[in-house]
């Protein structure tokens, strides 16, 4: 079964072992960000990191993951680097 959970600010996504199969990224206009998904927690190793460019016309980026996705032994949590977005959506299951 596949799962979603939705943030717009650093937080748990997702508590529990999942596997991250995919992301939907909405920027905020004029704004660079980098994003990472942890595994877990605010200091726990870092599963994926993407860095978003200042754009005045933002596009929303989807990613999915191949094969069986990222595996996140203690569930997904969302912090924020640099910048701030939109909205951030995950796939997993």
């Amino acid at each position: 079964d596949i799962h979603s959970d939705h943030a717009s600010a650093a937080g748990s996504m997702h508590s529990g072992r999942t596997r991250l199969k995919g992301i939907i990224v909405s920027p905020k206009a004029s704004t660079a960000a980098t994003f990472e998904i942890r595994n877990g927690g605010a200091t726990a190793d870092v599963l994926f990191t993407m860095d978003i460019a200042s754009n005045t016309n933002p596009n929303v980026f989807t990613m999915p993951f191949p094969g069986e996705g990222i595996l996140a032994t203690e569930g997904l949590y969302l912090t924020l680097s640099v910048g701030s977005v939109t909205g951030i959506t995950v796939f997993h299951g």
